[in-house]
């Protein structure tokens, strides 16, 4: 005799959506039918989209990060901008009291009762690159989180050198994997995911590690901090909205209780302050010369050949631009390498400056159009 399982009476089943089809084939004349863009906070970060915000150690990147998931989760305007209300999961992986303390400060600061603010925290490790264990968990602890509305509309991950668990951050593997589990969670979450990064030892080149991270970044956000303590966040990458966009801030102190010993414990909170005067000269020192030489070259090759391109989403209203040949040809002209140079040392030497220019922000580029940024 076959047994047969029974089910008893109180046992939960997990009803699951069945998943959507995939690799679709939509025709041109039904592109519009698919679901619009829309924006978490306006203009700067998208629903179900991925951002990385980065910055120097003790620039306040992870202030300014928190001080925006906050505002997401109270639906508070941030910086004059309309926010989508929603629920958000901050992963602390760094872990302390540091996370605790903040929050503490901004309920303090703001005057708020948060007992149905939705904002959660995890404040431990996580490991979003070794295996899928972790993504996994997430994933089904979000699924228990109490039903909306509000809906979950951002996830934050808190660093990503925790969060990779003791990969290499310049190896294409470990990055690609950190990318692939980041993408899984924006898929079966819906929600925006943020990822706090630090910057490389060399301002210029942006966040540090593999160049993957940047590629899979929809919007990407350097935070700097001036000798005056003035910090600013300023959009560096956009995939489909302006880029060059800043928020300068500075951090308040604010005394959230006393320690065991009764001495005053503080955090800081974000306050909106007037951004730094910047020198009008640029920084070419540190540049390397082929890439001052290429920068030249680009304003040379606009100022003789530059047009002004149809309206597009990619190229800054009224920037002038060439096709990447007129750019090249002149570099050569302008000596990027030695005279005596073969066509392919000299190809090379454009193509590193040019990647060069491009990664660090110094020169736009779209659809075979370069353009000074």
């Amino acid at each position: 005799m076959t047994a047969t399982a029974t089910k008893l009476p109180n046992e939960r089943q997990e009803v699951r959506e069945p998943a959507p089809p995939r690799l679709v084939l939509i025709p041109w004349h039904q592109m519009h039918l698919p679901p619009k863009r829309e924006s978490l906070i306006a203009d700067l970060l998208d629903r179900g989209a991925m951002s990385i915000e980065y910055g120097a150690s003790g620039s306040g990147k992870t202030f300014d990060a928190l001080d925006k998931a906050a505002h997401v989760a109270l639906g508070w305007n941030w910086r004059g901008r309309t926010v989508r209300q929603g629920a958000v999961v901050y992963v602390a992986a760094e872990g302390g009291l540091g996370i605790e303390e903040r929050l503490t400060a901004f309920r303090i600061h703001h005057q708020i009762d948060v007992t149905k603010v939705p904002l959660y925290v995890i404040p431990e490790p996580i490991d979003l690159c070794r295996s899928d264990a972790d993504a996994k968990l997430l994933i089904q602890r979000i699924r228990e989180l109490p039903p909306g509305p509000p809906d979950l509309e951002l996830i934050v991950v808190d660093t990503l050198s925790r969060a990779l668990s003791g990969g290499n951050e310049n190896d294409s593997s470990d990055m690609g994997k950190f990318v692939a589990h980041c993408d899984r969670l924006r898929l079966e979450t819906k929600a925006h995911v943020m990822v706090i990064h630090h910057a490389g030892k060399d301002d210029s080149r942006g966040a540090r590690g593999h160049s993957l991270l940047k590629a899979a970044a929809d919007t990407e956000i350097e935070v700097s901090k001036s000798e005056t303590g003035i910090a600013t966040a300023t959009v560096a990458k956009q995939r489909d909205h302006r880029t060059g966009d800043t928020f300068a801030f500075r951090l308040m102190s604010v005394e959230i209780g006393q320690d065991v010993e009764g001495k005053s414990v503080t955090s800081c909170v974000v306050v909106a302050a007037d951004a730094p005067i910047k020198s009008a000269a640029p920084k070419t020192a540190s540049m390397p010369k082929a890439a001052r030489t290429a920068l030249r070259a680009l304003a040379e090759a606009i100022n003789e050949q530059g047009e002004q391109p149809p309206a597009n989403g990619h190229i800054p209203h009224n920037a002038k631009v060439v096709n990447v040949e007129a750019w090249r040809q002149t570099a050569y002209r302008m000596g990027i390498s030695a005279a005596d140079s073969t066509d392919r040392a000299r190809q090379a030497a454009f193509k590193r400056a040019s990647d060069y220019l491009i990664g660090s922000n110094r020169v736009g580029f779209w659809d075979d159009s370069a353009w000074l940024a």
